[in-house]
């Protein structure tokens, strides 16, 4: 029985089966750089995750001529070090990729922001909305809180797998290397080329390709640097109870408003403490754009502000003074936003507030409530009554703006 992934071309019409040839890159003439790294960069999740690439070829090391694949950045923040080889991995891969993550890992926030502008060539500012798109947060304080190694070849040494199994071991809380296998298949009968890519470690299984390791051990080593409570708050929070019942809220509220006013932006997950968490909707059109200049937030207060079985709920409009004068607002069309949206605070009897840079209008429910299916639609009925008087407005004044500009 072959443990070795394989691949058929099906004839739907007979329902006969045909196996395609796996073949090597370099038969096909496909390089490194040229060929694999440019695939990836296009298009990085055939390496079986979201990541955001911010730099290519990357050199500028202070004390070393050496040259990294690729640099991303994944939806935890982490820099991602990828270190591609063409049809085999050679017995140092993983030696190289670490001495890259050595490199890398002290990058300040504006280093790595001057980097992913320059690869992408785009500006700094526009740099850091994508990063907080990718991210889904509204600040970079979790940019680069950890490194991590991805290894992607077509063929792999058990030395390499080895060590990797053994490092990922080291960091009980964390993979700290991936290797990906990138399979090519040649169709005769169509001439076309195919890739498979299967992540062999980490998985289920995986000991197979260790080299004298018995049987694992888990170690509770505690971890307190910074970089593993961040990861650590990531972790939590991306899949528990209050993101789902967030997502749950912003669903009912956009199923129920009208085509033209529906955010088509929201957050990955529902971001915060224990003691405090929202989850945010905005718009891709100007001056929406980016979770750091103007959006709506669902924000979730525990009891007494402690993990509780209740919750107190509240939704909000909020804009950030910064964001937009960073988008190229004067001071003048700030303050008539602001004029626009108190109007409107004024005749509607929302809750407001104003502290130096922030700006919010609040719409509370009173109340203790359980995550149950009533509180949803209590906080999405709140926050459709939000979107719908004030979406217009701002889209109003961002039309007389916009026109504005283009007067002679």
């Amino acid at each position: 029985m072959s443990a070795e992934p394989q691949l058929f071309r099906i004839n739907p019409e007979n329902r006969e089966s045909e196996k395609i040839t796996e073949v090597d890159f370099t038969r096909l003439g496909f390089q490194e750089r040229r060929d694999i790294q440019e695939w990836i960069a296009a298009n990085p999740s055939i390496l079986g995750e979201d990541l955001l690439i911010i730099g290519k070829e990357f050199s500028g090391f202070d004390r070393t001529n050496e040259r990294l694949d690729l640099l991303a950045v994944d939806v935890d923040g982490r820099l991602v070090i990828i270190e591609l080889k063409r049809d085999h991995t050679g017995s140092d891969a993983h030696w190289q990729a670490i001495k890259y993550a050595s490199y890398i890992h002290r990058a300040r926030r504006e280093d790595i922001i001057r980097m992913f502008a320059d690869y992408a060539d785009i500006s700094e500012t526009e740099a850091i909305d994508e990063l907080l798109r990718h991210l889904g947060a509204d600040d970079l304080s979790g940019l680069n809180n950890d490194q991590r190694i991805i290894l992607a070849s077509h063929r792999f040494a058990p030395e390499v797998t080895s060590a990797s199994l053994w490092l990922n071991e080291k960091t009980s809380d964390q993979d700290l290397l991936t290797c990906v296998q990138l399979i090519p298949y040649h169709d005769s009968q169509t001439e076309s080329l195919y890739i498979q890519a299967n992540t062999i470690i980490p998985m289920p299984g995986a000991e197979e390709y260790s080299v004298g390791i018995g049987e694992s051990q888990e170690t509770d080593r505690p971890r307190s640097d910074l970089g593993t409570k961040l990861r650590r708050a990531f972790q939590r929070n991306r899949n528990d109870e209050i993101t789902h019942f967030l997502r749950k809220v912003a669903s009912l509220t956009v199923d129920e408003l009208l085509e033209d006013i529906k955010p088509d932006m929201t957050s990955r997950w529902g971001a915060g403490s224990p003691d405090y968490r929202y989850y945010r909707l905005w718009y891709s059109r100007t001056p929406w754009a980016s979770p750091r200049r103007i959006w709506y937030a669902i924000v979730m207060l525990p009891k007494d502000g402690v993990s509780d079985s209740t919750w107190h709920g509240e939704v909000r409009f909020e804009y950030h003074k910064p964001g937009l004068i960073g988008q190229g607002y004067s001071e003048e069309d700030f303050v008539n936003l602001e004029n626009a949206v108190q109007n409107l605070v004024n005749q509607a009897g929302f809750e407001n507030f104003s502290g130096g840079r922030e700006r919010q209008v609040i719409v509370r429910l009173d109340g203790e409530y359980p995550l149950d299916d009533s509180f949803a639609q209590s906080l999405s009925n709140a926050l459709r009554l939000l979107i719908e008087e004030i979406t217009p407005i701002v889209d109003e004044f961002e039309d007389e703006r916009t026109n504005q500009e283009s007067s002679p």
